[in-house]
């Protein structure tokens, strides 16, 4: 892989969860590496909710919405004070805990929401014991995600996440070996593929033939992303356009392309995604660019600090 395919150098990363409802995302805004900031999207009017921000990492591959986007999972770590990891749910685009679990260290944790009121932890013990003074409602239930979890890292979690949402793998991809310098740690000798189907636009039975293909390039990207994906649109013919060195794409519900890339969030509708161009972001609305925010201490309102039906 030819070097000019890598990032220039550090820069603001995106990583985006849609809600199942087809309401929202959470936008995930990292930069400089240790402050996150959570930003709610609204996909009907395009509006952008700056939520709170973390001086520490959160793990955003194996975070996940409720099925109606209104609370969010997510682990994050500090490396310092008496809870340096955690599992957390909040209401987004805020971090402030409405329950904490610790985990140890940044093997497992994270987790997936079974529906609104059903949360599987990535943890070894079932049930999860609750860090002290916090509380669950009766009606919402903490179990452990699966037979794997407290193990792994992005994946499990994202992999079984991204297969519930729609993605399909279809190479597991086969990296060289470790080297030191160079334009990253990993190549990938093979890239790692899923792919998308474009769910069908309001008024039509079927989906489209165009697909959306995400691949792992590179991991440990010097100066660069973690991990290095291309995204691309492809149909029967070819491809019809790729976004290089993107940190994040995906189809909403109604069929319309959302991308994260350089950061900024675009929109390409539907009907547009048949269209080629040598230009990806030839057609694309500008939604906002969140590279010129800045870490701001914020405390969340009163309604983050209750659970949604209370």
């Amino acid at each position: 892989m030819a070097d000019d395919s890598f990032p220039p150098g550090p820069s603001c990363r995106l990583y985006a969860l849609l809600a199942r409802d087809g309401r929202s995302a959470v936008v995930f805004r990292r930069g400089p590496s240790k402050h996150v900031c959570l930003i709610r999207w609204w996909l009907g009017s395009d509006e952008i909710e700056v939520g709170q921000w973390l001086k520490g990492r959160v793990y955003e591959r194996r975070s996940d919405l409720s099925q109606d986007g209104e609370l969010l999972v997510y682990l994050a770590a500090k490396h310092k004070g008496a809870i340096d990891v955690w599992n957390a749910i909040s209401r987004p685009p805020h971090l402030k805990a409405l329950a904490l679990w610790a985990n140890l260290g940044t093997w497992g944790g994270g987790g997936l929401f079974e529906g609104n009121r059903t949360l599987g932890l990535s943890v070894r013990q079932d049930p999860p014991e609750l860090y002290r003074d916090y509380r669950l409602p009766r009606d919402f239930r903490v179990k452990r995600v699966a037979e794997w979890g407290g193990m792994g890292e992005d994946n499990p979690i994202e992999h079984v996440r991204l297969e519930r949402d729609g993605w399909r793998i279809r190479a597991e991809g086969k990296a060289e070996h470790y080297r030191v310098g160079g334009p990253a740690r990993w190549l990938m000798q093979e890239p790692e593929i899923y792919e998308r189907e474009q769910p069908p636009a309001r008024g039509q039975g079927a989906s489209s033939a165009v697909v959306l293909r995400r691949e792992k390039l590179a991991i440990g990207v010097t100066d660069g992303p973690w991990l290095l994906h291309d995204f691309s649109l492809h149909e029967t013919a070819g491809e019809l356009r790729r976004f290089k060195a993107c940190d994040w794409a995906d189809w909403q519900s109604n069929g319309d392309l959302l991308v994260a890339t350089a950061g900024k969030l675009y929109r390409l509708a539907a009907a547009s995604a048949r269209e080629q161009s040598p230009d990806p972001l030839a057609g694309l609305k500008l939604v906002a660019d969140l590279a010129p925010l800045r870490f701001e201490a914020k405390l969340a309102p009163p309604a983050a600090r209750r659970w949604p039906w209370t």
